[in-house]
């Protein structure tokens, strides 16, 4: 079954949250000069329906796409702002994006999904095309909206190629994977200093309202959650219910898949450890 793309209320009305559930949740910036649009889901599908939310807006502003990292959930809707689509759109994104790997990885993962489709999600990725970023930047990429303005700030850990979005005018930090609730991802063990490096440099920023893409709106108490737990992680093994009494929360949407990944958590570690 496609999933459904519903718009979620935030605290600014021009920063506008769609959800993909339980996936994830995808932005929009809608700016005197730009709607900029923050990731693009996991299908071409999903990402049509958030513009068709988004056509009011479209009038008199030149549309632009970020993609905060190339993983299946953020990009592979990215196909919706090719050229001779109607929502015709550069892309930005991590140089890192299109590094050859990378996009032979992204290959294989889809061709793996596509042969998974009739058993798991039929027909979900049947017509998903891979479409690559068309402009890249190395350090920081500033969009000037006029009213507000975006900073593409990089902070690898969860990806390589992670970038976080920073609005300074409102105090909002769109942090993509690199901050989650309870916490991101971390495929590699090698990725954690790095990955505690963005939490800081993101933590100076001092930001009022965070918007991951997974776990939904937050204050800047998220830094300090997801801080804990990566340091925690360092010192040796704990439980899936410290992090929940960490939270102060009885669990956690998802809560099976975050157990899973708080275990093999703990495998990496231990295994880099050993």
């Amino acid at each position: 079954m496609m999933p459904t793309v519903t718009e979620v209320p935030t605290p600014d009305a021009r920063v506008r949250c769609f959800r993909s559930a339980p996936e994830v949740d995808c932005f929009a910036v809608v700016t005197e000069r730009y709607v900029v649009v923050v990731d693009t889901f996991g299908t071409p599908q999903e990402a049509a329906q958030m513009m068709e939310l988004l056509r009011p807006a479209l009038p008199e502003r030149q549309l632009l796409v970020v993609n905060t990292h190339d993983h299946y959930d953020h990009a592979w809707g990215n196909a919706v702002f090719a050229p001779d689509q109607a929502f015709a759109a550069p892309i930005i994104a991590h140089a890192l994006s299109r590094d050859p790997e990378r996009r032979l990885d992204s290959a294989r993962k889809l061709a793996h999904k596509q042969a998974q489709e009739q058993a798991q999600e039929p027909q979900r990725f049947a017509d998903t095309t891979l479409f690559f970023p068309t402009l890249t930047f190395t350090h920081d990429f500033m969009i000037d909206g006029g009213d507000l303005t975006l900073h593409l700030l990089p902070a690898p850990g969860h990806a390589p190629d992670q970038v976080a979005v920073w609005i300074p005018e409102l105090r909002f930090l769109l942090a993509a994977d690199a901050l989650e609730f309870p916490f991101p991802l971390l495929s590699d063990a090698a990725q954690l200093p790095a990955l505690l490096g963005s939490i800081e440099r993101l933590k100076a920023l001092q930001p009022e309202v965070i918007l991951p893409c997974h776990g939904g709106l937050h204050g800047p108490e998220l830094l300090d959650w997801n801080t804990r737990y990566y340091t925690r992680l360092q010192e040796g093994p704990f439980s899936f219910d410290e992090v929940l009494a960490d939270l102060g929360v009885p669990g956690v949407p998802n809560e099976t898949f975050y157990r899973e990944m708080h275990a093999g958590h703990q495998k990496l570690l231990t295994a880099r450890d050993a």
